[in-house]
């Protein structure tokens, strides 16, 4: 199993698409001086970006698996590479195949609300991506992040002479955890926001108990899995429990909670490596 690093469904709280804010102009389908799309250099002679604020240009969205639509875009250099997740399912991002990109969050293009953000943080420290654990083309997972729906991140080369590239990966646990404390974060918010270091660390538990439980219980189907999860007594009852001021409240937004993931996409198994570039 894939396993974390850095940052972490359903409706995430966040600006839509890449190009609702940060997407100008589609890249015209017949560029004036522009190398052939098959070209891996860029000829502008301006340096190279230092983020991916200035990503305005559409590029083609990367759908290489199922559950998986990763809008991207550019700026004028091509030196970055900003996707956003759109699609149903969690991915996980790492560097292009040599290593010329090198990954970073997007935070002006992700989730700002507190639900998000701390659902995020707990699928990021849940174990997802353990130092013991390789990604495909072994990557380490310190040059990993977790990109749920929602989501984006960014590409930049350092070099202007380098187009920006990553890669990425459709992941099951991934998604799962997002899945669940994203729905349990919302519920808890809703009733009154938890003191930050609690909320932090009740979100962890259950999003180390979701790893461990889909590990173990691969026999479940989804429904199955969220209600065995969820059940009185479980970890993540128990730390979901310790957000709210009831046992009655709690008992409440649980079956809420419950409801909601029912109605989440099916989880789908890792994929290899695809590749996205910053090419038209």
């Amino acid at each position: 199993m894939v396993a974390l690093v850095i940052l972490a469904l359903g409706a995430a709280g966040c600006s839509s698409a890449v190009g609702s804010e940060y997407v100008g102009e589609d890249v015209p389908p017949t560029p004036t001086q522009e190398p052939a799309t098959t070209s891996k250099k860029p000829t502008t002679a301006r340096k190279a970006a230092v983020d991916c604020t200035q990503s305005t240009r559409r590029l083609p969205a990367a759908t290489a698996a199922d559950g998986v639509r990763l809008e991207a875009a550019t700026d004028a250099t091509r030196t970055t590479l900003l996707l956003k997740n759109t699609g149903n399912l969690a991915v996980i991002v790492v560097p292009d195949a040599e290593w010329n990109t090198r990954v970073l969050p997007a935070p002006f293009a992700s989730p700002t609300d507190i639900a998000a953000k701390t659902a995020q943080a707990a699928v990021a420290g849940s174990g997802i991506l353990s130092p013991q654990i390789k990604l495909p083309g072994n990557v380490p997972s310190s040059q990993a992040l977790i990109v749920p729906p929602g989501w984006a991140v960014c590409g930049l080369t350092d070099d202007a002479g380098e187009l920006a590239g990553l890669r990425y990966l459709r992941e099951k646990t991934a998604s799962a955890e997002y899945f669940v404390l994203k729905a349990l974060a919302d519920q808890a918010v809703a009733v009154k926001t938890p003191p930050a270091k609690t909320f932090a660390a009740g979100l962890l538990r259950c999003g180390k108990a979701t790893r461990l439980l889909l590990k173990e219980r691969v026999d479940l189907e989804d429904i199955e899995f969220y209600a065995e999860l969820l059940r009185t007594g479980s970890p993540c009852q128990l730390a979901f429990e310790s957000l709210l001021p009831s046992e009655a409240t709690a008992e409440r937004a649980m079956a809420q909670a419950l409801s909601r993931l029912e109605r989440v996409p099916h989880l789908l198994e890792n994929t290899p490596l695809y590749e996205a570039q910053a090419t038209t």
